[in-house]
């Protein structure tokens, strides 16, 4: 059984899409734990309507996608947990995938959806509409025809399946981050300096809306400003600018930065 963890804030109607799709299509009767984090009330219609499907976190304040993380880690139940933002869709089966897929002291990236592109994540691109027009049964058609019977050593991105102890022996997302950005390119190299490999699976594929609750949401601005200091954050931490290397390393590799031989 897998942990799947949703962390929320001001986002309803792509919420009440990606409850849907977790449990639709699910197998198995996995836990479900959504973090609310702040703004309860405007999510407690959607929350309602999966009740008995869901286990509800609720943070009555906003206190940043790290700290709901970690909170939905933290009471999560099963070894294995998978963390998706509430813009995205899931596929037919995604819990089989990561059981399949998810190898010990590893890292499993789902295959994303884009409606544009191309990105720098290579994610397929497929227009299957916003929140507003979202075409659910189009993406249940498409998103198998697809799928490889394959992974591919650049993982490292949302959304992803991991052990819950790798996630607790790094102490999970650092909430010295005042922002949702970087603070993933921070967690993903701590799990890559203790050892854990990174792949991608393209068994499945789950849609993102893209970035809907933060950059392109209500409030796009002031999280947009924030991803500036969340650098500088990283850079006094590591030494070393926030950047991608081969196959999604987040590790410049041969090098001793700050005592650190990375």
């Amino acid at each position: 059984m897998i942990s799947l963890i949703i962390p929320t804030y001001r986002n309803p109607e792509c919420l009440d899409i990606c409850l849907r799709s977790a449990i639709e299509g699910q197998t198995n009767v996995n836990e479900i734990l959504v973090v609310v984090d702040g703004y309860v009330k405007e999510s407690q219609h959607i929350l309602d309507k999966h009740k008995g499907n869901i286990n509800v976190l609720p943070l009555e304040e906003n206190q940043g996608m790290q700290m709901a993380l970690n909170l939905g880690v933290y009471n999560a139940s099963n070894e294995r947990i998978c963390i998706i933002n509430d813009d995205n869709v899931l596929s037919k089966g995604w819990d089989i995938t990561i059981e399949e897929d998810l190898k010990e002291k590893s890292v499993l990236t789902i295959n994303q959806i884009e409606p544009t592109g191309p990105g720098i994540f290579d994610f397929p691109v497929k227009d299957l509409g916003g929140i507003e027009n979202f075409d659910y049964e189009a993406y249940l058609k498409y998103e198998p025809t697809i799928r490889e019977e394959k992974t591919t050593p650049d993982g490292g991105i949302f959304p992803f399946a991991m052990w819950k102890i790798d996630y607790m022996i790094v102490g999970g997302f650092d909430t010295l981050y005042q922002s949702p950005f970087i603070c993933d390119w921070d967690f993903f190299l701590k799990l890559e300096l203790n050892g854990l490999l990174f792949e991608r699976t393209h068994k499945s594929h789950f849609y993102h809306f893209g970035s809907s609750a933060t950059k392109n949401g209500k409030e796009g601005e002031a999280f947009k400003a924030t991803e500036g200091p969340a650098a500088t954050t990283y850079i006094y931490k590591w030494g070393t600018p926030p950047a991608l290397y081969v196959n999604n390393s987040h590790r410049p590799k041969g090098q001793i930065i700050k005592g650190l031989k990375f």
